[in-house]
């Protein structure tokens, strides 16, 4: 796992310092949208890259826990949080790893994140964990209209509104759609948004 994660480090630092910026710096309209009503409290950004997602929430008043594994990008998240007087913890580490001994979240945010089926369903597992009761999991990703478009051209990688539904049937669901927002390089694509709850 160790030597896995490192490769891993590697090859997203390598992708990032190709760029000055990588991803849009808006964060995505559909979690704007879905957690205008929400009482602020702890959130974790999984997978959070430059921090698009983490800025928002913190402006918005969460206490926000920011995970990826690249450093390069926590780095860019921890200067925009200090130029805009924000105080957002950021981790840099495996996914997997950070969720075998995290505590519990009012949020779990998952932008953009799209591993195989098999390591997907088993990172649900350690989301369901993470939550506090009554808390909220927040996804979006690639719908599976978008392949061949956008996004992974492994199908296996694209979302489907019944792959959440089982996954999570244990959760209120109380959004699952498939909207074109704009998304991480700004391109409009198929993707699909989920906002559960604990029960």
């Amino acid at each position: 796992m160790e030597e896995t994660s490192e490769t891993l480090r590697d090859q997203w630092n390598r992708r990032y310092a190709e760029s000055e910026h990588l991803w849009i710096h808006d964060p995505d309209p559909s979690l704007v949208e879905l957690t205008k009503d929400l009482k602020p409290g702890r959130a974790l950004d999984l997978g959070c890259g430059e921090g698009r997602n983490s800025v928002f929430l913190a402006e918005s008043g969460w206490s926000v826990t920011a995970v990826d594994i690249s450093d390069v990008a926590l780095s860019r998240l921890s200067n925009a949080a200090k130029d805009r007087g924000l105080d957002i913890t950021v981790v840099c580490t495996d996914l997997n790893l950070f969720l075998g001994e995290s505590g519990e979240f009012d949020l779990v945010v998952l932008a953009n994140i799209h591993p195989s089926s098999n390591e997907r369903y088993q990172l649900y597992k350690s989301l369901k964990k993470a939550v506090s009761q009554g808390g909220y999991i927040f996804i979006i990703g690639h719908h599976i209209d978008s392949l061949g478009h956008v996004g992974p051209p492994d199908p296996d990688r694209l979302l489907t509104e019944s792959e959440i539904e089982q996954s999570f049937s244990e959760f209120e669901i109380l959004e699952l759609k498939k909207v074109s927002d704009v998304a991480d390089h700004g391109h409009n694509s198929p993707s699909l948004v989920a906002l559960l709850r604990s029960k």
